[in-house]
């Protein structure tokens, strides 16, 4: 990467960086996890992992200062950016871009059909440095637009990395890992050292790719009562599948019920969630959906 991009910043540079923030009179908040790529190699091997198309259209997600900004404008067609600070979507757009569209949002509000519908299904390809705060909430929310999405290419804390390409028996494996794997298969790209932003965070990082499963793994019309089973067997990760269920408000069934639901999939009640594939959890959807049915 250039030291500049016309007479833009560079906002890799510590001390560029320093500077445009002193220039907007911009000061990283904690409270928002505020913490900037600031490793010109590491934003280029993202841009590499995004495998990106010149005719693809891309949502950057926490675009920040814009590290990756202004090069996925060279590799995509153009780029919609959600940045919830009013003063970083200031910064993203100096200069002014026809390929880039700066939306000052909270990602975990967006009107996705609103937002992503004119492209077309299957057409975005997602690039995102997600805020550790809401790192599960915004991994969901944007599951929610998959309709649209073709691949997600995301830093996250090297934990959270961990857990989302887990697999079955992995004492790592929880709520999140398998939701995202029922609708995209999962790819740990590369580790972060914290060392490569400002201001330094507490953790590593990891970038992960998630290709958009077609046809998802569960059927549209099961996801919200798997979401419940899921949510169900790990609200309490201690108990046994069995008991898991029968105390969770997730899955309307007494510990009789919730054996017979597990029996009828041979799954064994005293296994644990972490345990379970998602076929396993499909299966066990499928029975619940019959047993609401018939109640």
């Amino acid at each position: 990467m250039s030291e500049s991009r016309g007479d833009r910043p560079n906002p890799t540079s510590v001390g560029q960086l320093r500077a445009l923030f002193r220039e907007f009179d911009f000061r990283p908040r904690k409270s928002l996890g505020q913490t900037f790529l600031t490793d010109a190699n590491i934003a280029r091997k993202i841009i590499a992992a995004a495998d990106l198309h010149p005719d693809d259209p891309v949502l950057e997600i926490g675009p920040g200062a814009g590290a990756m900004t202004h090069l996925l404008q060279d590799a995509a067609r153009r780029v919609l950016a959600i940045e919830i600070d009013p003063t970083l979507a200031a910064i993203l757009q100096e200069p002014p871009s026809d390929r880039l569209q700066v939306l000052q949002e909270d990602v975990l509000q967006v009107d996705w059909p609103a937002l992503l519908g004119r492209e077309g299904a299957g057409r975005w390809n997602v690039v995102a440095n997600l805020p550790y705060a809401i790192t599960g909430p915004a991994i969901l929310k944007l599951l929610e637009a998959k309709e649209w999405l073709a691949r997600l290419t995301i830093m996250v804390q090297v934990e959270v990395a961990e857990r989302l390409v887990s697999p079955p028996g992995s004492k790592a494996r929880g709520l999140l890992g398998v939701l995202v794997e029922a609708g995209c298969e999962t790819h740990l790209a590369f580790r972060v050292p914290r060392t490569c932003f400002w201001p330094l965070p507490q953790v590593d990082s990891a970038v992960v790719t998630l290709e958009v499963r077609r046809p998802p793994l569960v059927p549209p019309s099961l996801e919200a009562l798997f979401r419940r089973v899921v949510r169900g067997a790990f609200g309490t990760r201690r108990k046994t599948l069995a008991n898991a269920l029968a105390h969770s408000a997730e899955v309307s069934v007494d510990k009789a019920g919730a054996e017979a639901l597990l029996e009828a999939c041979g799954v064994a009640p005293e296994r644990r969630a972490e345990t379970l594939t998602v076929a396993e959890f499909l299966c066990v959807a499928e029975h619940l959906a019959a047993h609401e049915e018939g109640a």
